[in-house]
């Protein structure tokens, strides 16, 4: 017993710093948290790792190699069907060796190349594993806010739905009101929980969701309601598509591809081997020369179409790659032109809304007040109740919309996420 509680003291300071770790607010800090814990980021640094170790490994192909050598030569020394002094003999030979065969120059110079191109490729690749990613939790972490702004604004017309029924309700008692307006008042508001009941559930659905991409608590702090900043040209959007992630790594294939193709023809060109040893001890002939070279020229011939079989399939997948690389700019120039047509289209609805939201707010006060006066029966109030709930909830919706469009514009033209979060 001693011994769990002993425990127990030394678990509480840990488990309370645990509990007491702030949640995760911004989206930057949600970005950052998913950084951390995405395994398609992770899939592609290890991709870059091995091509990393792909390009080390063309670059030592291209140099000599070094290495220690011992021969046992073991002869049979039989002359004639006698045998002079035993049946075998064993001679070693130890030597230390630099060689280099298939050597082209050129070839080895387009291997180096080609995996230089493959590894810039597969950092571009993780550069839009990171747009991607960004876009994933930036739909996640407004998503939040929008359900949770919903709900605030579902919970404050419910007050004012309740209110107004117990309104109507002491109406009726003194005969002032119809019963059938104190049940349209009610069923209003039974749709205004039913309302707060789904934006409820969706604040817990999108919330797990993005707990599951940060893989942290997260609490998202309210939207800026304030007016977007207009969107410069679209031209100035297509000038940088040729940093796109994606772009990038396309043409960065395709060069590794035109490498490839430069790798192949050296199956044209003479090959040169050569090979120098010194030798640490010899057989008593030969152990006055310590050391000797040779250089070996070939010259291909024929191949029975070899050669030309894979230069052909180089080319092949350059082109094919080319190909890739020009839908990768056409779709790269379509999706900036979206990008910032539904921009300046959410910038736009924003503020229509927001001019919405403030028309319905004055209308349901005005109509509140003639009700009082007389002047318009409960159904118009009803009416106007709704307009302010449809235009609260258009509100929001455009809100996030517009912040989504920035990002989706800003990662449309190239832009990394660090530059777009700053």
């Amino acid at each position: 017993m001693p011994r769990h509680l002993a425990l127990a003291l030394l678990l509480c300071p840990a488990l309370a710093a645990a509990q007491a770790e702030p949640p995760v607010r911004t989206l930057r800090e949600a970005y950052l948290a998913a950084l951390e814990n995405s395994d398609a980021v992770a899939i592609s640094e290890k991709t870059i790792a091995e091509a990393e170790a792909l390009r080390r490994a063309a670059l030592g192909g291209s140099f000599p190699v070094l290495s220690a050598r011992h021969v046992t030569d073991v002869q049979d020394r039989r002359v004639g069907g006698s045998q002079l002094g035993g049946s075998q003999r064993a001679q070693n030979e130890g030597m230390l060796r630099l060689s280099k065969t298939g050597l082209t120059g050129y070839r080895e110079l387009a291997a180096v190349k080609a995996s230089k191109s493959a590894l810039a490729q597969r950092e571009h690749e993780r550069r839009r594993a990171e747009q991607l990613l960004l876009l994933d939790v930036a739909g996640a972490y407004y998503g939040v806010v929008q359900a949770r702004e919903n709900a605030e604004a579902t919970s404050q017309l419910l007050a004012l739905a309740d209110k107004r029924l117990a309104e109507i309700k002491d109406r009726v008692r003194v005969g002032r009101a119809r019963e059938a307006d104190a049940l349209a008042q009610e069923v209003q508001s039974q749709a205004l929980h039913s309302q707060l009941e789904e934006s409820r559930r969706q604040v817990q659905a999108r919330g797990e969701f993005l707990a599951f991409l940060v893989r942290a608590p997260v609490s998202p702090v309210s939207l800026s309601t304030g007016a977007l900043p207009a969107a410069p040209p679209v031209d100035r959007y297509l000038e940088r598509l040729e940093s796109r992630p994606d772009v990038a790594a396309a043409r960065d294939a395709a060069q590794a591809a035109a490498h490839g193709v430069d790798v192949a023809r050296g199956g044209y060109f003479p090959e040169v081997g050569l090979q120098g040893n010194y030798y640490g001890y010899r057989p008593p002939a030969r152990e006055n020369n310590k050391w000797d070279a040779s250089a070996t020229v070939s010259l291909p011939l024929f191949a029975f179409g070899a050669n030309r079989a894979a230069t052909d399939s180089a080319r092949a997948r350059h082109e094919r790659e080319e190909l890739v690389l020009r839908a990768a700019r056409r779709a790269a120039d379509l999706d900036a032109r979206n990008a910032h047509r539904d921009f300046t289209s959410a910038a736009r609805q924003l503020e229509i809304q927001r001019r919405s939201g403030e028309l319905a707010r004055r209308d349901y006060r005005l109509q509140s007040a003639d009700e009082r006066r007389g002047l318009v029966t409960s159904i118009e109030v009803l009416q106007s109740l709704d307009r302010l709930n449809i235009s609260g909830l258009a509100f929001n919706d455009a809100l996030v919309q517009a912040r989504l469009a920035a990002i989706a514009l800003e990662t449309a033209a190239g832009a990394a996420p660090e530059e777009i979060l700053k």
